[in-house]
């Protein structure tokens, strides 16, 4: 569920143009050093090089002992939370209370080291200080745009602590706080000594435990996209003994920053992005659409397979938010997938990934394969989902079936078993409306001619076959299985022949985020073909 929340936030609109199957598993990722090795959007490789700074280096870079509890308590073992034993004990992750088996122990989150600055000597050279409850936010670039910032990071609190748990209490009972560096000038930064020494290179942000640094952007959206990104990293990875995995942390952070600003300053965070223009310069939907067209598509094998350094380009963040924004949105996984948000630092992570969709896993591979072809930007997740029936073959008892299709929803099973090699004579009628607006789009099967989807006809009937090994049948599924993305037209009617054995699925033909203001239904009728159902007997007979 897309988390509401409102604020004081009255930002302008963003200008400018857009720029523009295996098997799921887990697999282990070394993650302990998350917040150390990957940068939230960085994706240069050049080596760390020595910063001249009059800034001693950062205490957050000292290592520290793991703590032996993750944000919901639970304890941890000392090889799920990647401990540190060459680095002495850090005071902020003892118990106040003596270990004892009378008494549960206190967890409390590390203690704060972000430095302290001059914020006086500061504003003289240029840099000044916005603060909210979450974020001292330090920043070069025009103190309109700057100030509304800061009160992001309050709104998007409750979503991080509503998905993933609060973090433990601070020793001192304060609150849980940010600090970020949105850098105009990088030389006056440095000067300054607001960038440590031992921080490495990055293009556009990096964080590091409650800090991150970040470069101005060219786009408002953006600018804000990417402060939301960062500060969820430090967020999620606060906490020692990330177990999380890279697709993970680089894919949720992605997710919550996807946000939009209503009118009213309310603001809506893991959202489905419905225009480009509303969007700019973020371009996630526009690579995985490339990528796809180029034959590079990623299953989601090869995107929790990824390491550290395949984020190093930004076709993997890409990916990653697709992933999240698929399995959160999806009726059928979300629940599931919701549950790995109380694991981020739990050992128990990559095991609930390797079973979360055993059950569904063939299924779960097609439908990210037609996530992955028909992303569009306002792609209705919940509408394309699809209810996997297995189909049964038609009988001579029964030698033909109705059944009704609805036109807000993508593929439907049709429950008929059209198997290898036989001919069926498929029919559709009724009548249904495409849109409101100017006026109602009234259709019937063959679909309007003045407006099309994918090279056809929008309204145009169309079905495909999906291959399962639960079938009447009862055979295996082959080593590559037929894809769902082999469709074909039907309008008032076809005679089709099975190239392969298959439940017939079936979908009105329109646009992936045009799904939600289509009314009625269609009736499609499935029987087998008078001269195959002759051949059949006479097959029989002999």
């Amino acid at each position: 569920m897309t988390a509401i929340l409102r604020t004081a936030v009255c930002d302008t609109s963003p200008n400018g143009a857009a720029s523009v199957p295996r098997l799921l598993c887990a697999s282990p990722l070394v993650a302990t050093a998350l917040m150390f090795s990957i940068g939230g959007c960085d994706r240069t490789v050049p080596p760390p090089t020595p910063l001249q700074s009059k800034q001693t280096k950062s205490q957050s870079a000292q290592p520290r002992e793991r703590s032996p509890l993750n944000r919901r308590g639970h304890q941890l073992p000392d090889e799920a939370t990647g401990r540190d034993t060459t680095a002495g004990t850090d005071p902020a992750m003892v118990p106040v209370e003596s270990l004892s088996d009378s008494k549960p122990q206190t967890v409390h989150r590390p203690d704060d080291q972000r430095p302290q600055h001059d914020d006086r000597r500061l504003a003289e050279a240029g840099i000044r200080l916005y603060e909210s409850e979450r974020l001292k936010l330090y920043t070069d670039m025009d103190a309109e745009a700057a100030r509304a910032l800061p009160p992001l990071i309050d709104a998007v609190y409750p979503a991080w602590v509503e998905y993933f748990g609060e973090l433990p209490p601070a020793r001192d009972g304060t609150a849980f706080q940010m600090t970020g560096y949105l850098i105009r000038d990088e030389a006056l930064f440095r000067e300054a000594g607001l960038v440590p020494e031992d921080l490495p290179m990055f293009e556009h942000g990096r964080h590091r435990r409650n800090e991150f640094w970040m470069r101005e952007q060219k786009y408002d959206y953006f600018r804000r996209h990417l402060l939301i990104h960062e500060a969820t990293h430090c967020f999620m990875t606060f906490m020692p003994g990330v177990a999380a995995p890279v697709w993970y942390i680089e894919g949720m952070a992605e997710y919550f920053a996807t946000h939009r600003i209503e009118s009213d300053g309310s603001i809506h965070f893991r959202v489905m992005p419905t225009a480009p223009e509303d969007f700019a310069g973020w371009g996630r939907i526009t690579a995985i659409r490339d990528e796809f067209a180029a034959k590079q598509g990623k299953t989601i094998r090869d995107i929790t397979d990824w390491n550290p350094r395949d984020f190093l380009k930004p076709e993997p963040y890409a990916w990653s938010w697709g992933l999240c924004q698929f399995l959160d949105a999806h009726p059928r996984y979300r629940e599931r997938f919701r549950k790995l948000g109380s694991l981020v630092q739990d050992r128990a992570f990559h095991g609930e990934v390797a079973v979360l969709f055993r059950e569904f896993e063939y299924e779960l591979n097609t439908e990210w394969e037609l996530f992955s072809a028909n992303l569009q930007y306002g792609y209705a997740a919940t509408r394309a989902a699809i209810n996997f029936q297995s189909g049964t073959p038609l009988t001579p008892e029964q030698p033909r079936r109705r059944v009704p299709i609805a036109a807000d929803h993508g593929w439907q099973s049709s429950g008929v078993l059209l198997e290898a090699g036989q001919t069926f004579e498929i029919t559709a009628s009724g009548r249904f409306t495409l849109a409101d607006q100017p006026k109602p789009w009234v259709s019937e099967p063959q679909g309007i001619t003045f407006r099309y989807f994918d090279r056809r006809p929008i309204g145009l009937v169309i079905g495909c076959l999906h291959t399962n090994a639960n079938s009447a049948t009862d055979k295996p599924l082959p080593a590559e299985p037929p894809t769902m993305r082999q469709d074909f037209a039907i309008g008032r009617g076809c005679s089709f022949t099975a190239s392969h054995t298959g439940t017939l699925y079936l979908r009105i033909n329109d646009a992936w985020n045009s799904l939600d203001d289509n009314r009625g239904e269609v009736t499609v009728t499935v029987e087998r073909s008078r001269p195959d159902i002759e051949a059949t007997r006479n097959a029989g007979r002999r």
